[in-house]
């Protein structure tokens, strides 16, 4: 399940939700959930209700990268015209991490 509505991804994009792009919002949106809740592990042990602030923007902060991903889908941003950004190196979620790691309620052990 989500924890930020289309309107703040909308909103986040400059873009408004329409009838075309709203299951794609939903879309980004619960994939970005399904990092967050795979990354805290919290089994059987629900977010607090309101959910923090933490997690309800690192969920639109993700599902903006989830949206934009079709634009990087060659790895670079940009064209000929205007130049070429490529994409940064590594895992998309990490940088999200430090701002929901207080939640996380399962360390491995190394």
């Amino acid at each position: 399940m989500a924890y930020a509505t289309t309107d703040e991804l909308a909103q986040a994009l400059r873009v408004r939700v329409t009838p075309d792009n709203d299951a794609l919002l939903s879309d980004c949106l619960e994939a970005a959930a399904e990092e967050i809740d795979a990354y805290l592990d919290r089994g059987s042990n629900p977010l607090p209700v309101p959910v923090p602030s933490a997690v309800v923007r690192c969920n639109v902060n993700r599902a903006v990268e989830w949206y934009k991903a079709a634009d990087a889908a060659g790895g670079a941003v940009g064209s000929d015209q205007v130049g070429v950004l490529p994409a940064p190196p590594g895992d998309g979620f990490a940088r999200h991490l430090r701002s929901i790691a207080f939640l996380r309620m399962a360390w491995g052990v190394a």
